[in-house]
């Protein structure tokens, strides 16, 4: 049973953090490509597993910009 609950924090820590660093990958993505990527394709059947991977690279590159920024912001007021 503590495997199984320790396996359902861990996806929903997985499904959050995503969600997060997601959301601030795509619009940094936005603005920096004057809105053309990431695309918003309808998800198509044999087309599923390109999407899953792009939305996870739009992810880390939320995170590396939050990285760099937070080393940044520290680097500067610091």
């Amino acid at each position: 049973m503590e495997t199984f609950i320790n396996l359902v924090l861990g996806f929903l820590r997985y499904l959050a953090f995503n969600a997060v660093f997601y959301v601030i990958g795509c619009g940094l993505l936005k603005l920096l490509t004057l809105g053309r990527y990431p695309r918003w394709l309808p998800l198509r059947a044999g087309h599923w597993r390109q999407q899953a991977q792009d939305a996870d690279l739009v992810a880390l590159f939320g995170l590396l910009t939050s990285v760099g920024l937070l080393v940044l912001g520290l680097y500067l007021f610091s």
